[in-house]
Order: C-alpha cells, then structure tokens, then sequence
C-alpha cells in the first residue's frame, strides 16, 4: 500500500501495465488529489526519466480540462505524481 506523509490515500481507482492511479487527500488542507505512481518496483532509469518528463509537460499546461499537477515526489525506488 502506498504512504506518503503529507497525504492520505483512498482507493485505486485505475491501473494500467506501467502506473496505478489512487484518490487522496493532501493532510494540510484536506484538498482532494490523484497520485500516480509507477508500478514497477525498480524502474530503469528510462522509465523514471519518462515519467519526469510527463510531469513537466503537465505542470506546464494551463488548459480547461487538464488536470493541474501539485508535485512529483519520490517514493522508495520509484515516483510519484501528485
């Protein structure tokens, strides 16, 4: 089960071959969040630097409909993005 110390985490509510996707909330100020967190254990290094770059490109979109991204934290030996 995945735990981060800033946020609780709900239910999965989506997985594909590469990521999980869970509800949550972040504790501070109890706003309603996503995590997406790759499903290997051990990702290469490709795969994490994919990854970065997804959250880069939706960090940077500011588009109706296009869910804001927060962060991207690390998480044993992989990434999550929040």
């Amino acid at each position: 089960m995945l735990t981060l110390p800033n946020y609780q985490i709900g239910t999965s509510i989506y997985e594909s071959a590469n990521s999980i996707v869970y509800r949550g909330l972040r504790k501070k100020d109890n706003q309603p969040v996503i995590l997406k967190m790759l499903k290997q254990d051990y990702p290469t290094p490709a795969e994490l630097t994919r990854y970065r770059q997804e959250y880069e490109i939706t960090h940077d979109l500011d588009l109706a409909g296009v869910i804001k991204t927060y962060g991207i934290e690390k998480y044993q030996n992989t990434l999550v993005i929040i």
